[in-house]
């Protein structure tokens, strides 16, 4: 699995620096455990959580794409990808993906 990928307990530092992803456990879903999605700010102020829990029976990856200064990839092979990023006035959105970085693309086998 990719070094970059965030994982319970593995928090990493977005490119920029200014901001990190954690993989913080959710609510188990017909007994399976979840992956949430999380970034926090430099003081430690939470400003995205997802409004989504990621199966880990069906495999997710949370990382950082290297090339973007704030954007969080979701790789689940349960409902699809994703990227989490901040708009102009700072708010963070996650949007389905309809294309797909080939940096990203390469770590489809997690």
């Amino acid at each position: 699995m990719d070094k970059r990928a965030v994982r319970p307990g593995e928090p990493k530092t977005s490119p920029s620096g200014l901001y990190t992803a954690y993989a913080e456990d959710g609510e188990p879903q017909n007994t399976v455990k979840t992956l949430v999605d999380v970034i926090r700010d430099q003081d430690g102020n939470e400003v995205y959580r997802d409004d989504a829990a990621y199966s880990t029976r069906h495999g997710v990856l949370f990382t950082w794409l290297t090339t973007e200064p704030h954007q969080l990839w979701i790789l689940s092979s349960d409902v699809g990808t994703f990227y989490v990023s901040p708009d102009d006035h700072g708010t963070w959105n996650k949007q389905h993906a309809t294309e797909v970085p080939q940096e990203i693309k390469e770590l489809r086998g997690y």
